[in-house]
């Protein structure tokens, strides 16, 4: 029996002591392992966060500048009455959407008061011819008998007088006549140019007065679209043109206010001389050729919103960046030698997930942080990693 209990108590100091031994071991692989981790996050720390960079993509400099509008005729009239009279003809085609040539009649006012105006005026001036011969025979003859003593100066006076005033009626006349023929040739309304019925509100047998609006017609030859750019816009335009000599490509596409589907090609014309009062900014006028063409009818509108787009040359190096790495529109965070470098830039285009910008520095060499932190200081330190550039990378700016 005491064999036994002696037994049994040096297993339980054994016991005792392996448990020791073990929780000794726990505790310093513990310390060691808790050592470990914090120099780790020590290390990472002092590396600063993990961020995805690119490298920016060179274009080629040109890009398309996109400035909102709206499309209308250069020549736009108001058909108005110019005398008075009763409508006997009204052309056909003098309807909304009707379509004329250059000389076409719109509609014709009854003419047989101004062709009666017209003779009188013509029997007037026979009349006046008339005295004024009279007047001069008769002011010949005195003047040679005055000579004599034969009359008195008071007659001789008198055809003088006579003779300057046949002549002034007989001018008075003249004019009558060519009033009379201005109103005659007015009782025909002719269109000016091709043209293109936008409003009509007049009828055969109806009468009209002087200045009474009876329509409006466009010009169908020549459409315009004004457009505001901003500063650097403007500047870009002028530069080109000038590289172009005066020469420069324009198209007017549809946008979202846009009630047509057409596209028109054409070319700009001169910048306005004046700003625009609410926007600031200085208009640009694209021109398109048989804009208001048949063929386009249907698809293009006068007074349409349309964008104008510009293709121009910047004369700096252009850079390709995803969109997400422009700062504020001003500037992006280059990664040198794991700290944070700024480089200002200017944005001259965007187009889907693309930005396009210059910069007075070269961006080729740099890797452009993508990751937004919530704190970005200049200086900054952080671990750059680098994105695989995409492989449809477009080289010219659209």
């Amino acid at each position: 029996m005491q064999g036994e209990e002696t037994s049994k108590t040096k297993s339980r100091v054994a016991l005792v002591v392996g448990a020791a031994v073990m929780g000794l071991g726990i505790m310093t692989m513990t310390a060691f392992g808790g050592r470990s981790v914090t120099d780790d996050n020590a290390n990472a720390v002092d590396r600063g966060p993990a961020v995805e960079t690119i490298a920016a993509a060179a274009a080629d400099g040109h890009y398309i500048i996109e400035a909102p509008g709206r499309l209308r005729s250069r020549q736009a009239l108001s058909v108005v009455g110019e005398v008075a009279g009763k409508i006997t003809y009204v052309n056909p085609q003098f309807v909304l959407g009707g379509r004329l040539d250059q000389g076409d009649i719109l509609f014709k006012v009854n003419a047989s008061d101004f062709e009666a105006d017209v003779a009188s005026a013509r029997a007037q001036i026979t009349s006046a011819e008339a005295s004024v011969l009279r007047a001069r025979l008769d002011n010949d003859r005195r003047q040679k008998l005055a000579q004599s003593s034969a009359v008195s100066e008071a007659s001789r006076d008198q055809a003088v007088a006579d003779l300057a005033s046949a002549e002034a009626n007989l001018l008075q006349a003249k004019a009558q006549l060519k009033r009379a023929e201005e109103n005659l040739s007015r009782v025909t309304v002719r269109a000016p140019f091709p043209a293109l019925v936008v409003s009509e509100d007049v009828s055969q047998d109806t009468y009209v007065s002087p200045g009474q609006t009876l329509g409006l017609i466009i010009d169908t030859r020549l459409g315009e679209l004004v457009a505001g750019l901003a500063p650097n816009e403007a500047a870009a335009v002028a530069q080109t043109l000038k590289r172009n000599n005066g020469q420069m490509i324009a198209t007017a596409v549809p946008n979202a206010g846009s009630v047509g589907s057409g596209r028109l090609t054409g070319t700009i014309d001169l910048f306005s001389p004046s700003i625009d009062e609410t926007s600031r900014s200085a208009l640009v006028v694209g021109v398109f050729p048989d804009a208001f063409a048949a063929e386009n009818a249907g698809q293009i509108f006068a007074n349409d919103f349309m964008t104008l787009q510009i293709q121009v040359l910047s004369d700096q190096q252009v850079w390709r960046l995803p969109a997400g790495s422009v700062r504020k529109n001003a500037y992006v965070w280059a990664v040198e030698n794991g700290v944070l470098a700024r480089r200002d830039v200017d944005v001259i285009n965007t187009d889907n997930d693309s930005i396009f910008v210059t910069s007075p520095n070269a961006l080729g060499d740099d890797h452009i942080m993508l990751t937004l932190l919530s704190e970005e200081v200049e200086g900054m330190r952080v671990q750059a990693v680098q994105r695989t550039a995409v492989a449809d990378v477009r080289s010219t700016v659209r």
